[in-house]
Order: structure tokens, then sequence, then C-alpha cells
């Protein structure tokens, strides 16, 4: 009965403007409608937080675990070639003084595109020794913590300085050591994750994404992307996640997972998750290129849309 009467009441001054103040009132009728479509109120956070749209899906393209940064560049271009989001790039584990920065400073200069910055905790003191030598983090770069099972305090505390330390930037979280998918309680790895964002939003902090994306090292070259080894553990993890309820965007909204298999990525999409990963690959494009074509295949089967934008 409200949002009818206010539809009625902005269509009525519509048709009988008088004065500026009216002009005003209808207006500020026309936007509130609009952002009625597109946000709804979120009473833990206290913030208007956007309307997950579970019919959009979009890709990341990651680099091979353990790769150099001199290939970091060729990952953003063959993004931006096929059209994904964005990227998730992987530090390497040591970096020479001054290391991060550099990296840093590249990547803002290579691409516009979202790009995930996958760092292990510690890496973060570099990160803020750098900070000293003026470093701007721009805008596209998401610093994303990984996870363990004894760090949760120690992320919360490095997602809080990074707000404070660079304004604006973007937080997210990680599990990437597939032993949280193979011997942990989902369970428990969820509620390590909601702990997270709890404590993280006391502080004012958010943390935009949560990335379930296992990676398998040269040892583990035979349990690749299609054998379907962590496929039941990742999707028992993610509906663990997305019970949560926690402060601001639901979960599902800011879950980025691994694509493993045509069967795994089905019940991912029936969850309503929209952010997939498609991992790069010493075969070459075309096998990065078939991953994505399954993600397709899946995602048209299921009624949905995979957005890939080939002209910017």
């Amino acid at each position: 009965m409200i949002i009818s009467h206010s539809m009625h009441l902005c269509r009525s001054m519509m048709m009988h403007p008088t004065a500026p103040s009216s002009r005003r009132m209808i207006t500020s009728c026309i936007i509130q409608r609009f952002k009625s479509t597109t946000t709804y109120y979120d009473s833990q956070s206290g913030q208007h937080v956007a309307i997950h749209d579970e019919s959009k899906i979009t890709a990341y393209l990651r680099t091979q675990a353990g790769a150099a940064p001199s290939s970091f560049a060729a990952v953003l271009e063959a993004a931006k070639e096929m059209g994904v989001a964005g990227s998730i790039i992987t530090l390497p584990p040591h970096q020479q003084d001054g290391g991060m920065a550099g990296i840093i400073q590249s990547l803002g200069s290579s691409s516009n595109n979202d790009i995930f910055l996958h760092m292990q905790p510690s890496q973060y003191n570099d990160l803020v020794a750098s900070k000293e030598k003026q470093l701007l983090i721009p805008p596209n770069i998401n610093l994303c913590f990984e996870c363990s099972n004894n760090n949760g305090e120690y992320i919360s505390s490095n997602v809080q300085s990074a707000m404070t330390n660079f304004e604006g930037i973007q937080t997210s979280i990680g599990i990437f050591n597939p032993a949280h998918l193979l011997h942990d309680d989902p369970m428990l790895v969820a509620a390590r994750v909601a702990s997270m964002i709890d404590i993280t939003s006391e502080f004012g902090g958010t943390i935009s994404n949560i990335l379930v994306a296992p990676i398998i090292d040269n040892d583990d070259a035979a349990v690749g992307n299609s054998s379907g080894t962590y496929d039941d553990e990742l999707v028992q993890l993610c509906e663990e996640l997305t019970y949560l309820d926690v402060p601001g965007s639901t979960i599902k909204s800011r879950l980025v997972v691994s694509s493993l298999s045509g069967d795994q990525l089905e019940e991912c999409l029936q969850m309503g998750i929209t952010k997939y990963i498609i991992d790069a690959s010493s075969d070459g494009m075309e096998s990065v290129e078939s991953r994505l074509d399954m993600l397709r295949d899946v995602v048209e089967e299921s009624g949905k849309e995979l957005v890939l934008d080939r002209m910017r």
C-alpha cells in the first residue's frame, strides 16, 4: 500500500507540476523508486546493499601456481582478449626488497579490469613498507589474504590496517590450500570466515569477496580441473558458506569459486554463486578456452548468461 501510494503521488505530481519544491519531490520519488529495484536495506550493517543478480555470471582468469611476475602481464592480456571480468594474480612466496611495490605498479598500468592480488598475510608487511615509497594502489586491485586454520585474527587486523593505510582499498579472503577442503570440517571453516567478517565489520572494514579456489601444485598435476577430486568438498563448503548470515552483502554474492567440472558448476549455480575462476594452463590458451566453454555451456543450460566483453 505504501509503495502504491508513493507511485500514485509521483504520477500525480508529474501531471500537475507547480513549484520548484514539487519538482525536487518528484525527483526524490523517482530516485527512491529506482533504488528500490537495485538495492535493499541491510539492518545488520545499516547500509543499502545491491541486490544480487543470479542471472549474470562472470569469470576470472588465474595465473598458474608458482608463476613468475614476468608472466603476469601476459595473463592480464589473455583475460582482456577472453572478455572475462578480471584476473587473479598469485604472488610468489618470496620477493626482493620493493618487489610488492613494483608488482602493484606494473599491474595497475597493465589493466583496468578487476585484479585479485592473492598474498600471504606476511606479505602485507612488504605492502606497508612500500607505502613509505608513496605507493598508490589502483582501485581495481583487490588485496586477497590467504586463510589458514589459525590466522583469522591476523587477517582481520591486516584488513583493518589496509583500510587505514590505503584509502578506498578493496580487501578479500581466499581459501586456496586443498587441505582445507579435504580435511577440515566445512562448518568450522565457514564459522572462521563468519568470524573474520564480523571482526572486520566491527572496525568499519569490509571483506568484499571470498575466494574458494584450491591451488593444484605441480606434484598434483594428475588432480587437475577435470578429475573432479575436489568437486564434492568444494560444493559442501560453498553450501555451508551460503548459510551464513553476516552484515552487508550476501555470501553468495561475494563467493568466487573454481570451475572444476560441469556437475560442480551446476550445483554452485543453483546456490546463486555468480563468479567463477578459470585457471591458466601450461597447455596454452586452447586449454583455457575449453574451460571457459565448459563454464559457458553449463551456464546456458541453467538458463543464465555468461557475461563476456571481448571488445575491451
